[in-house]
């Protein structure tokens, strides 16, 4: 624990003498690929701004954005030293980026998130990912871009599951499988809202764009069975496939969508 704390003090320090250090060594899943691709449309979007609810304080989403100077507001309700670690950094390489800690609940999403243009949002929170979506996206809250963990563990079934403010995927079952909602849950749900669904990344997060922002693209736009993908990570660390692992889960509840 002291040596942990030693080396964290010690890159505090690096990032206070060379920024640009933070920028090198933090990283987005599947090697970094989620960032560049948002870092890309970055220079697309008209909010010059983004809210990532979930991270973790080396590894999130919308890193190149900030890198870009878009204002932004973070959300985790994990551990305190993860968010105290990163609001020290924002205030070290001088970004303007709120973190709060907080578990996002549909009751107290709109007393963290007040601002009704979003440039772009992440979500990656294991749980009521569909249900803290559907909150926003009803209460007419259109970011320009959606990045959302799906869960490919469920297949190509339109499911998510029931929601319940207290969700703890370690709690639900042993797997970790059971959490989140489809790909093709989060297509149907943002379709109706006319965005495209642009990218799978490792079959863990999808990208979505709205209609203007993907004028302005060369982007092609899928359906979910043309795009889906196993998780690649899910897959290497339980040594099972996705078919195996909703085995596991499928006498669980699920909420039709």
């Amino acid at each position: 624990m002291i040596i942990k704390i030693i080396n964290k003090i010690i890159f505090l320090l690096q990032i206070f003498f060379s920024n640009k250090l933070f920028f090198d060594v933090c990283k987005s899943q599947n090697n970094n690929k989620e960032n560049i691709f948002l870092t890309y449309l970055g220079d697309f979007i008209n909010n010059k701004n983004f809210v990532e609810i979930g991270f973790h304080h080396m590894e999130f989403n919308c890193l190149g954005l900030i890198e870009k100077n878009y204002k932004g507001l973070m959300i985790d309700g994990g551990r305190l030293t993860n968010i105290l670690l990163l609001k020290i950094i924002f205030l070290i390489i001088k970004k303007k980026v709120k973190v709060i800690k907080k578990y996002l609940t549909l009751e107290n999403i709109f007393q963290s998130i007040d601002f009704k243009k979003i440039g772009c949002l992440s979500l990656d929170i294991d749980g009521n990912d569909y249900w803290i979506l559907k909150k926003i996206i009803n209460d007419n809250i259109l970011p320009e871009v959606i990045i959302v963990e799906y869960n490919a563990s469920f297949l190509d079934k339109n499911i998510s599951v029931p929601y319940d403010k207290n969700f703890d995927r370690k709690k639900k079952h042993y797997s970790g499988f059971y959490h989140g909602a489809s790909l093709s849950a989060f297509y149907k749900l943002l379709n109706k809202s006319n965005y495209h669904l642009v990218k799978s990344i490792g079959g863990s997060n999808a990208i979505f764009i709205n209609e203007d922002l993907f004028k302005k693209t060369s982007l092609k736009s899928y359906l979910p069975d043309e795009i889906y993908q196993e998780c690649c990570l899910r897959n290497k660390w339980s040594n099972t496939t996705a078919i195996e692992q909703y085995e596991k889960i499928k006498h669980l509840e699920f909420e039709n969508v």
